[in-house]
């Protein structure tokens, strides 16, 4: 954390010598300090932090007042010691209920911490409520979440696309859509529940679960399905429709395609998540195609 510089501490003395009660504040504050920094170690209070981050970097920036700015010098001064007040709800240890909703914006990615020091990376416009009891880790999700579990002898659910899936270590990677759910497992085994029996998902294999109907395949080219990790997106012969629809998943202006010879056209390549223009500009130069409309609605590709 950067140090405050010496207006800070100038504006932070004299809240401080204003009265005994501020005084005291910052006592308790620099206490506070002194309990965190003990129990640093702890993996639920990094558990909190990263969770505390998470919210930070998805949350709007509020406007500060003079006299907000000063109570930030506070805990600025006293290394935000504050985290250490909530370490034992997060403690693997309680076996009371812990739950806690995360979200991303069109365009954003953000990782998250659980509270038995498992992490999930949420992708774009996704939803990820966290449920921990004394007996159960799940967690429900609607979106895209790249997993990595810490083993545990407690089991590990996941909610996603009215199915259930279970594991109890190794990483995976679901992602819900319209009328189906996938998952690819990295590494590790993955069982998704159906009726009274279950199928198991082995490292390097997708799934692909549309109702009842259950498909599995291996992947030869991982980076198809988790390329966008990296911010990447690849396709490989696919209709230029469909490379269109995965690139407005991160896009409040939508690539819209005007006719159906344009959206029959198959489309080969990587293209940035960040960077969709190139993906137009791919288009326009390699197939017989134009730029029909670029506002603030969007783009819309027609043929020439």
């Amino acid at each position: 954390m950067e140090s405050p510089g010496d207006a800070t501490r100038a504006a932070f003395e004299a809240w401080r010598c204003m009265s005994a009660e501020h005084d005291a504040a910052y006592a308790r504050v620099s206490a506070a300090r002194d309990a965190a920094q003990a129990m640093a170690d702890q993996p639920g209070l990094f558990s909190l932090r990263q969770q505390t981050l998470a919210r930070a970097a998805l949350a709007p920036k509020p406007l500060l007042t003079k006299r907000k700015v000063v109570a930030t010098a506070v805990l600025l001064l006293a290394g935000a010691p504050l985290a250490a007040l909530g370490i034992h709800a997060w403690s693997p240890r309680m076996v009371q209920p812990s739950g806690e909703t995360f979200r991303t914006g069109i365009g954003q990615q953000a990782d998250v911490t659980l509270p038995d020091g498992s992490t999930v990376t949420l992708d774009t416009a996704s939803r990820l409520e966290v449920r921990y009891d004394g007996d159960m880790r799940r967690v429900l999700l609607d979106g895209q979440g790249w997993f990595r579990l810490k083993p545990s002898e407690k089991p590990f659910l996941v909610s996603a696309g009215g199915h259930s899936f279970t594991a109890d270590r190794g990483s995976f990677d679901i992602r819900t859509d319209p009328g189906q759910v996938r998952a690819f497992a990295m590494d590790g085994s993955l069982s998704l529940a159906g009726g009274d029996s279950s199928v198991a998902l082995t490292s390097g294999k997708l799934l692909a679960a549309r109702g009842n109907d259950v498909t599995i395949q291996k992947l030869d080219d991982p980076a198809s399905f988790t390329g966008w990790r990296s911010g990447l997106l690849q396709f490989d012969d696919v209709p230029v429709a469909q490379a269109a629809s995965e690139l407005n998943r991160y896009r409040r202006r939508p690539i819209r395609i005007a006719d159906s010879r344009v959206a029959s056209l198959h489309v080969s390549g990587a293209f940035r998540t960040t960077e969709t223009p190139a993906f137009v500009d791919a288009l326009t130069s390699g197939f017989p195609v134009r730029v029909k409309q670029d506002s603030s609605e969007g783009v819309v590709i027609a043929s020439r």
